[in-house]
């Protein structure tokens, strides 16, 4: 009795575990996403806004 019990759970788990091997062998779907970008986001900060303004030492 108890060794049938354990012959099923052995196969469920069985089962699962191809289960999850064939799902994490499929390839993934393929997205494309298009975004507008406008010129003024491409442009790059001036060298003087990334560098805070430090007094000189005398």
């Amino acid at each position: 009795m108890i060794r049938k019990i354990r012959l099923i759970f052995a196969i469920i788990i069985l089962t699962i575990s191809v289960a999850f091997l064939i799902w994490g062998f499929s390839p993934n779907p393929r997205e494309t996403r298009i975004r507008e970008i406008s010129p003024t986001e491409m442009q790059l900060p001036t060298p003087t806004s990334l560098h805070p303004d430090f007094e000189p030492v005398a």
